[in-house]
């Protein structure tokens, strides 16, 4: 799979300062800001000659998956990840795909 396109800007001190405080209030990354005001920009400047962006060209976010675990489970993941020579993330990948598909589970 390729990487998305990269677009990259060089910005005062202030404006960055402004874009990392934003960003924290909104609990978002700061790139992910950036692409949420480009995006704003571009639909709106779609009515004035420019072609609007297309709503089914948007990347699935469906790919990636983010979960929150307590501590001690985070923990117990780790140590049975490790005992099988897996990265953490690559272990519950596997435990979930096995799950879904009614795979034998792990040895």
């Amino acid at each position: 799979m390729a990487a998305p396109p990269f677009v990259a800007a060089r910005v005062t001190l202030e404006m960055k300062t402004l874009l990392r405080a934003l960003a924290e209030r909104e609990q978002i990354t700061e790139s992910a800001l950036v692409r949420q005001l480009l995006e704003v920009m571009l639909r709106s400047a779609g009515g004035e000659g420019f072609p609007k962006l297309d709503a089914s060209v948007k990347i699935s976010r469906d790919a990636r998956l983010s979960v929150r675990l307590a501590s001690e489970d985070r923990i117990l993941l780790c140590e049975r990840a490790a005992a099988r020579g897996m990265p953490s993330a690559t272990y519950v990948s596997v435990l979930v795909r096995s799950h879904l598909r009614n795979l034998s589970p792990l040895p």
